[in-house]
């Protein structure tokens, strides 16, 4: 196989070409509008910003956009039914656009309040154990952490996992191939019982790695068209020929007979048009097990881009409902963006568990497994079980069950 250029970036998360640069550098809103920035996203940048945010409103009560930045604070950082609870008023009468969607947001989570949540398990847990990337995708949603955990801070994190009873485990980044411990790590989650899925770029990927990973239940392959020029434009990767690497590591695959691949597509406004022919591409490596389509998400993506980008569902729905048809028995899946919302558990490579919803900026903060136990976290209110158990499960040909709270 072809050298590859080797590339590890910690991607300028969140990818905000749409930051308001006239903002006095400090000030409150400026602070606000960056705090997703991964040495930002921790209870204490959130808390100090939160402090801050109080003392101004007090200032002024009837300051909306400043109501609303406390809202949003006080969701984002661990929090509590009395913290819902706050920002529900606050919101109350909201008028700006995004405070109106808030509300709508934190009107679902109170629906959700009285709901069973003793005995509740996560059962599919992402986590992007690695920081660094050799690609910055558009709209990456993923949720950077400017720290590393290592390997005994990992085992530390399966065990709990596997005495929680979480059965799916999906490793993902950045991209965990650049990150030497990955493969103890799968070994130590394998050997608990776990069903492993790794999520990669596959940028890297070598005969003697993928003979290192032969006990995931899925290797997950990204490939997002048929031409050089869509596919790097999507991933923005350093290198040419991005396209070339991503069906090499899917020509390995078909080589080393593992048949376990995933393909992850993000299908798009650019790339709409060609994935009757990407389909056709995907469907002939006997490696390839699962295809998944995701509609392009623009959570983290300035206007601009997300004018460039968005696709309507019902435009994909179609397109793929004929490929379903050339492809009859094949598993083909569509993840909608409205169905994501609060899906994703997340571990972030810090040890932060987050979880985010479909709107812009809305990351939050359920607790760090390093110093918490699983069940601690799943107390917080934010968290909606019944979306958790759409997720599709890591060994392709499965499905997951009933919810736990609808079991006998």
């Amino acid at each position: 196989m072809p050298t590859r250029q080797h590339v590890e970036i910690l991607p300028p998360h969140p990818l905000r070409a749409g930051y308001d640069r006239a903002l006095e550098r400090g000030s409150i809103a400026d602070r606000f509008q960056r705090r997703l920035e991964p040495a930002n996203f921790t209870p204490g940048y959130l808390g100090a910003l939160t402090e801050d945010v109080e003392r101004a409103l007090e200032r002024d009560r009837a300051d909306e956009a400043m109501r609303w930045r406390l809202a949003f604070l006080l969701l984002q950082n661990n929090a509590t039914v009395a913290a819902v609870d706050r920002a529900a008023e606050l919101l109350a009468g909201a008028t700006l656009p995004p405070a109106v969607r808030l509300a709508h947001l934190v009107a679902g989570i109170r629906e959700r309040a009285d709901r069973p949540r003793a005995g509740r398990r996560v059962r599919r847990v992402n986590w992007s154990i690695n920081n660094r990337c050799p690609m910055s995708c558009q709209g990456c949603y993923n949720p950077f952490a400017a720290e590393q955990i290592d390997l005994s801070q990992a085992e530390l994190i399966i065990g709990k996992l596997a005495a929680h009873g979480t059965t799916d485990l999906v490793l993902a980044g950045g991209d965990p191939l650049l990150w030497p411990p990955i493969f103890d790590v799968v070994d130590r989650a394998v050997a608990a019982g776990l069903k492993v899925g790794l999520d990669t770029t596959g940028y890297t990927l070598t005969a003697g790695k993928l003979d290192r990973l032969r006990g995931l239940s899925s290797l997950r392959l990204p490939l997002d068209a048929v031409t050089a020029d869509v596919q790097r434009a999507f991933r923005r990767s350093p290198d040419a020929k991005l396209l070339d690497a991503l069906l090499e590591s899917l020509a390995l695959c078909d080589a080393e007979g593992f048949d376990r691949v995933r393909v992850h597509t993000v299908a798009s406004a650019e790339n709409l048009h060609q994935l009757p022919e990407l389909a056709a591409e995907v469907m002939s490596h006997p490696s390839v097990a699962q295809w998944v389509v995701f509609q392009w998400w623009g959570r983290r993506a300035s206007p601009a881009v997300v004018r460039r980008l968005g696709v309507a569902v019902e435009e994909v729905r179609a397109v793929l409902e004929g490929i379903r048809r050339e492809y009859p028995g094949r598993e083909i899946h569509l993840a909608e963006s409205s169905e994501r919302e609060l899906l994703n558990w997340m571990i972030q490579s810090s040890g932060q568990v987050v979880t985010f919803g479909s709107g812009a900026e809305e990351e939050f903060i359920l607790g760090n497994l390093l110093t918490d136990e699983v069940e601690e976290i799943l107390t917080r209110p934010i968290l909606d079980f019944e979306a958790m158990s759409r997720g599709i499960p890591v060994t392709p040909g499965t499905a997951f069950g009933p919810p736990d709270a609808e079991r006998g």
